[in-house]
């Protein structure tokens, strides 16, 4: 089976650039982009409170946090008509009860009602919960003197032909060495239905170090994988292209990134997205006896 990877770099710091035959000062005006409503998140086969966030950009500068939308009625509801209503936190961080859990094969729909303000008005967005990938096992096999590669066992579920996967990953149940969007893996594998999985290469680990996915012996490594639609998949590619520093460097910029959340009724600008995607995860030990 041949999966297809998506290279994902990590963020490029770039340093110790002078440029000898320029020496003439440029001014560059950036002007502020306009406030939009961003509301984000996501609900998952996970038994847990699952958060969606609702706030206001800040300028790209700013120091502050940004400003959380309060009062808002969310809700998450289901095709067959299960409805959960969200509670408010902080910041414009509303919760799911802690029993609340996706079904996979199921569609959710995210609305938020917003009565007062700037940005009054009904917006949300609908997401397909994918079947997920059985994970057998993971185990994990020295690459070179330094890297250490994670492999993944298991099979592909019959309802998709056209299969995607978030690889997420960490180290002794809390420790993120890839979690966040900058740097999760997407795999898309094709013609994917009921296939095995036989010890694909899925995530990159650093042995020792102070790097962020650097592994020491005795650490547990939990490896997530997520089975996710192509329409969550494109929207990671997507702003990690937009995190990253443009290569080379005076090329022009990343297209904006895409966003799944609608205005129903309102005529503020708003973006951010709403997904559903199954879960199952692996455990493994990395030990001395790990290599080749």
């Amino acid at each position: 089976m041949k999966i297809v990877k998506h290279i994902i770099h990590s963020f490029l710091i770039v340093s110790g650039i002078g440029f000898v035959a320029c020496s003439e000062r440029m001014e560059i005006d950036v002007d502020d982009a306009p406030v939009q409503l961003a509301v984000y998140g996501n609900i998952t086969t996970d038994t847990m409170q699952h958060a969606i966030t609702v706030q206001q950009t800040s300028n790209f500068f700013a120091a502050s946090q940004p400003v959380g939308i309060s009062g808002a009625t969310v809700t998450i509801s289901d095709n067959e008509g299960a409805t959960f209503t969200l509670t408010e936190s902080q910041n414009g961080e509303y919760l799911t009860d802690a029993a609340v859990f996706g079904v996979e094969g199921k569609t959710y729909t995210l609305k938020v009602v917003i009565v007062s303000g700037d940005f009054a008005g009904e917006y949300g967005a609908t997401s397909y919960l994918p079947y997920s990938a059985q994970v057998d096992s993971v185990t994990l096999q020295r690459a070179d003197t330094r890297t250490i590669n994670g492999l993944l066992y298991g099979r592909l579920p019959a309802e998709s032909d056209n299969h995607y996967l978030k690889i997420a990953a960490y180290k002794n149940d809390h420790v993120s060495l890839n979690a966040t969007l900058a740097k999760f893996n997407i795999f898309n594998i094709e013609n994917g239905s009921g296939k095995t999985i036989d010890g694909e290469v899925c995530i990159n680990f650093r042995d020792g170090g102070d790097n962020a996915n650097s592994i020491e012996q005795g650490d547990i490594i939990t490896v997530h994988v997520c089975s996710i639609t192509k329409e969550y998949a494109d929207y990671v590619l997507n702003a990690q292209e937009e995190l990253q520093w443009s290569m080379p460097i005076f090329s022009g910029p990343p297209a904006n990134v895409q966003t799944n959340i609608s205005a129903k009724n309102a005529s503020a600008p708003v973006c951010g997205f709403f997904t559903a995607y199954s879960k199952q995860s692996g455990k493994v030990g990395f030990s001395a006896m790990t290599g080749k």
